[in-house]
């Protein structure tokens, strides 16, 4: 990771994009981080929405406070109750339920 002071630098986006293909990039000011510059490239506009609201962010957490203090019921077992097959492959034909 490289840390870069916002006072005591000149460098252009595309010279900080540039140095971020050696890793993440803070900026800091004062000392204090503020901003940083990681590649995203892998990643969909969505997925980097989402992980940058707070809100949503919020209530991630909150379902997993609650999982952990009540418990739930597993993605296994959700997948098997809702007929889904496994979690590493489609359902099987033999996996199906029958209508009578």
């Amino acid at each position: 990771m490289k840390v870069v002071a916002l006072e005591k630098t000149t460098m252009t986006v595309a010279e900080l994009a540039e140095l971020e293909k050696e890793g993440p990039v803070v900026l800091t000011r004062a000392g204090h981080p503020v901003v940083a510059v990681k590649d995203l490239s892998g990643s969909d506009w969505e997925s980097v929405s989402l992980a940058s609201n707070p809100k949503f962010m919020a209530l991630i957490e909150e379902s997993r406070r609650s999982y952990r203090d009540s418990g739930g019921i597993s993605l296994e077992d959700l997948r098997h109750e809702l007929d889904l097959g496994t979690a590493t492959g489609p359902r099987s034909s033999q996996g199906r339920k029958k209508s009578t």
